[in-house]
């Protein structure tokens, strides 16, 4: 890459957080909740899972809002301008596909989250203490299944932006990972 760029730090800490819940939603739906059967042992992490689902929602949403304040067209947040006559690196390529279906992805995720959560009433039974027990199976609702599938599209995603960030920061020597990091000033 010809410039270097950093991120401002509002950005970074958005993208930093958003990572780490990413994560723990993912945990959580993979150790406590997929293949636990759905009783008052499930509720708990279940309303964690969705606290940390509606955290990224709205994380997502505030992060999409700064980058067009600070970038306002995707084509100067997502362009990768190769160094001298090089062609680009399919990573490289992939990249100005990757960002935008990250964002999609994790707003597609929510939205099924939600999608499930009000017609099995789950806000009321995870936050509200109803005492209605949980549906005997979550896949009597369609976007169960949908759920599922974007999140195995959302691994492969955030994979291919974690591959794509160490490739550059350690077999091209670029100091990637300090893009996304915290600069003095720069939010000033």
């Amino acid at each position: 890459m010809t410039e270097k760029r950093t991120y401002r730090n509002i950005l970074v800490v958005i993208h930093w957080v958003s990572a780490v819940l990413v994560f723990a939603a993912f945990g959580i739906g993979l150790l406590a909740l997929v293949n636990q059967p759905n009783t008052e042992e499930k509720i708990v992490p279940l309303g964690l899972h969705m606290a940390l689902g509606i955290a990224i929602l709205l994380l997502t949403i505030v992060r999409y809002l700064v980058r067009l304040r600070v970038y306002p067209t995707w084509s100067k947040v997502f362009a990768v301008k190769p160094a001298g006559n090089r062609k680009p690196l399919l990573l490289d390529e992939m990249s100005k596909f990757v960002h935008p279906l990250l964002y999609i992805f994790t707003l597609l995720m929510s939205a099924l989250g939600l999608a499930i959560a009000f017609p099995a009433d789950l806000f009321a039974i995870a936050f509200g203490g109803s005492g209605t027990s949980l549906p005997e199976d979550f896949y009597a609702f369609e976007a169960r299944d949908w759920h599922g599938i974007l999140s195995l599209g959302l691994m492969v995603l955030i994979g291919q932006h974690v591959v794509a960030a160490l490739f550059h920061q350690f077999i091209k020597g670029e100091n990637f990972l300090g893009r996304m990091w915290f600069v003095k000033g720069k939010d000033e």
